[in-house]
């Protein structure tokens, strides 16, 4: 564990989930995220076009639950999502998937069909993750058709950005400052991040605000303590863990169901059984008294009819008219 202060110099960094969370969903820093996103989209006139709004967001699942993004911006109407993320799992990217494509459905409201007036939707995830699967600095996702490159929709985007991978070769202006950008998310002291900065990154007020805004936080005392308490590695596999949880959490509803089944049909048989051996006794025993009574009228008339016989015969009638009188009684 580490101690519970920051040493001379320390600041705690930007890719901190607190410490993000602190600075940047704050609409009085508006123009930290100004500066960033104007390098970011390459677009210089996002200046007072930007709000912060609302980090919770509604999942309709198997049980109705709300969550919270780690960042939600309007320009205008258009949605900007920043994620923060300090592991980069498989569980951890269709979840951020999953965000992003709830943020742009639910621009429509009950019984809205105009699709083609709907938003335009941005989901960038800063990776600070050294666990990523690209050698890129910044990777850019949108819905392609696979052979021809053809896009979809241009209204819906997912991108990248692999902090750690600020030291890759750069080409233009925008990704020069772009990884300027990743490492300063990464600074873990204030000379660090004041050289990142320079003097070309942003203005110089807001250069100040941010390094305040990072000086407030790095001498807040419980911030110092969540931050003492784990490592970089410590925090990684804390959500990794949870990640890891959620996902386990998946499997095991799928196994339980599995199972569930499996023994609903056990039971639903054995109780299947247990009803039709009941049922069919039921109805054999109907059916046997049924079988029964018909046996015993049949076998009644026949002894009947040798009665019959026997008493015409000691009368003196004969045979022959014995036996024509009993076969026009045996076929009534």
């Amino acid at each position: 564990m580490r101690e519970t202060f920051l040493k001379k110099g320390e600041i705690i960094p930007l890719n901190t989930d607190f410490v993000f969370t602190s600075i940047f969903n704050n609409q009085e820093n508006i123009e930290i995220l100004e500066a960033f996103l104007s390098i970011y989209l390459d677009d210089n006139n996002i200046e007072g076009n930007l709000k912060v709004a609302s980090r919770d967001l509604r999942l309709e699942s198997m049980a109705s639950r709300s969550k919270q993004v780690d960042l939600i911006l309007y320009r205008g109407k258009d949605i900007i999502n920043i994620e923060l993320n300090n592991s980069f799992t498989p569980n951890l990217i269709e979840r951020n998937v999953v965000y992003a494509c709830n943020m742009h459905g639910g621009q429509l409201k009950y019984k809205d069909n105009s699709y083609r007036e709907i938003k335009s939707t941005l989901q960038i995830n800063l990776n600070a993750s050294d666990k990523t699967h690209s050698k890129k600095l910044l990777e850019q996702y949108s819905l392609l058709e696979k052979e021809s490159g053809i896009e979809l929709s241009k209204k819906i985007q997912i991108d990248i950005i692999n902090l750690q991978n600020y030291d890759k070769k750069c080409y233009t202006l925008r990704e020069k400052k772009l990884a300027r950008w990743s490492k300063l998310f990464l600074a873990k002291t204030d000379m660090e991040l004041e050289n990142v900065i320079g003097e070309d990154l942003m203005k110089k007020e807001v250069k100040e605000k941010l390094i305040e805004e990072v000086k407030r936080c790095s001498e807040d005392r419980e911030f110092i303590e969540l931050y003492s308490m784990y490592s970089k590695e410590e925090l990684e596999r804390n959500t990794i863990l949870e990640d890891e949880k959620e996902e386990a959490r998946e499997i095991g509803r799928e196994i339980g169901l599995k199972q569930g089944l499996k023994e609903g049909r056990k039971e639903g048989l054995k109780k299947g059984r247990k009803e039709g051996l009941k049922e069919g006794k039921e109805k054999g025993l109907k059916e046997g008294k049924k079988e029964g009574l018909k046996e015993g009228i049949k076998e009644g008339k026949k002894k009947a009819i040798e009665e019959l016989r026997k008493l015409f015969i000691e009368k003196g009638i004969e045979e022959d008219k014995v036996n024509e009188i009993i076969d026009y009684y045996d076929k009534k």
